[in-house]
């Protein structure tokens, strides 16, 4: 089977929690296999992406090292880390998006990349109403040239909104990684649409829970590749000395 566009959503993916996870104070590195971050726990970010199915004692060795209620992004669902501690929470399917056109057209006008602080606020006030999700999201990360808070306005008022984020290059694109959805009740097909206008030119990934809305990115022209499962740390486990 060939892996590449689940390995390069995987990698998509973790490049945006490393970005998360950094402007929130944690120590962020990339091992052989798997990304990982220390020091903060962040809710719905994992504190372990993996980037391969196989992994090395040195995998496990940082999933020992994990405090309790931390996650674990096994973007190949194909590992059981129950007996390691952890429950898993839930499984996703991968969907990307080749390019479709050679050349970037121009920005809708209704499409807006959030670049203020203000605006940021008001862009997790309309993605998530617990507002203690709301400091996930760092000032410092409209920052960072790979990320872009869009919102897509009309008559004054956000319908949809998400994050993306460029990188990995997939065949000399650079991929363009969609999370964070919102949009109005039963609106998901009209504020993808929009959401992904400006980008026909790049290939596009991003993951689902619901399977019953997977018929919504297939109409758009995602392709699945793959699956992933997240677990969360729920005790320590104990190891003893030989």
């Amino acid at each position: 089977m060939n892996t590449d566009r689940q390995d390069a959503c995987a990698r998509n993916n973790a490049l945006w929690c490393d970005a998360v996870l950094k402007s929130a104070g944690a120590a962020t590195r990339f091992q052989p296999g798997y990304w990982q971050a220390d020091g903060t726990v962040l809710p719905l970010y994992p504190n372990i992406v993996t980037l391969s199915p196989k992994q090395s004692g040195d995998f496990y060795t940082a999933l020992e090292a994990l405090p309790v209620n931390a996650a674990v992004k096994d973007s190949y669902d194909c590992l059981d880390l129950a007996s390691a501690g952890f429950r898993k929470m839930f499984a996703a399917t991968w969907l990307f998006r080749p390019e479709r056109a050679s050349r970037k057209p121009p920005v809708s006008p209704g499409w807006h990349k959030i670049t203020q602080p203000d605006g940021l606020k008001k862009w997790t006030a309309a993605w998530n109403s617990d507002e203690t999700l709301h400091r996930v999201f760092s000032p410092a990360l409209l920052d960072n040239m790979s990320i872009d808070f869009a919102a897509i306005m009309k008559d004054g008022t956000t319908g949809a909104g998400a994050v993306l984020n460029s990188g990995p290059r997939l065949n000399g694109k650079d991929l363009v990684g969609l999370s964070n959805i919102f949009y109005r009740k039963n609106w998901l097909y009209s504020a993808l649409h929009d959401l992904l206008e400006p980008f026909p030119h790049r290939p596009v990934c991003t993951y689902e829970s619901n399977p019953d809305l997977l018929q919504v990115y297939r109409q758009l022209g995602f392709i699945e590749c793959g699956s992933l499962a997240v677990w969360l740390k729920i005790r320590a486990v104990a190891t003893t000395d030989a």
